[in-house]
């Protein structure tokens, strides 16, 4: 289904993109397809250029279906529907069903390991992420900077291969420190899709 794990998405219509930081009705353009390949995409732009659209669009079809206004739109071809793609991806922010919760970091993580019948201690993932042990243990809400960090190891418990985040202004890019950036070169070692929509 995915070329080389690429993906080629070509849309038309448009896309109410939300995060607990933003909102943005974005559009999408057949005249723009665009090309994903494994590892950190960074696709930069103004909030409403497309690129969020993108991410917003892989992520959260399934979730929020009337956010989304299309008139056409294919991922390689037709040979993947949006509905498959969005068991595969994970979108980075609190309005993603899966971070929607006031559990700890810890019973989700262990949540993940359980019923996805993974051989990795919910220990092994926190190491994995680098994520401080007592903001491990507490919900999403209280992780501070590590908050991307704390998602992506629970994204990694659910079996996700595909991690969009929400646009992010470059100033608030930043203000994540080395966090973020630490984060996406882990994501890439292993292996996924990371699709990272930022402002220039």
């Amino acid at each position: 289904m995915f070329d080389s794990f690429g993906l080629n998405i070509r849309a038309d219509g448009y896309v109410l993109c939300e995060s607990k930081f933003y909102q943005a009705l974005d559009i999408l353009n057949l005249e723009n397809t665009c090309s994903l390949v494994k590892g950190v995409n960074y696709l930069e732009g103004e909030i409403d250029s497309g690129i969020w659209a993108v991410s917003y669009l892989i992520s959260m079809y399934a979730h929020k279906p009337e956010s989304f206004t299309l008139f056409s739109c294919s991922v390689n071809n037709n040979e993947l529907s949006l509905e498959e793609l969005s068991h595969i991806s994970c979108y980075m922010d609190n309005i993603y069903p899966l971070f929607d919760t006031d559990t700890t970091v810890y019973d989700m993580v262990c949540c993940g390991i359980k019923s996805n019948d993974l051989s990795i201690e919910a220990d092994q993932v926190r190491e994995l992420f680098m994520i401080d042990k007592e903001r491990f243990n507490r919900p999403l809400s209280g992780v501070g900077n590590e908050v991307f960090k704390a998602m992506a190891a629970i994204g990694y418990c659910y079996n996700k291969k595909v991690f969009c985040f929400p646009w992010l202004s470059k100033k608030r890019f930043e203000g994540f420190h080395k966090h973020l950036t630490w984060l996406l070169d882990k994501l890439a070692e292993l292996d996924m899709m990371v699709i990272v929509p930022i402002g220039r």
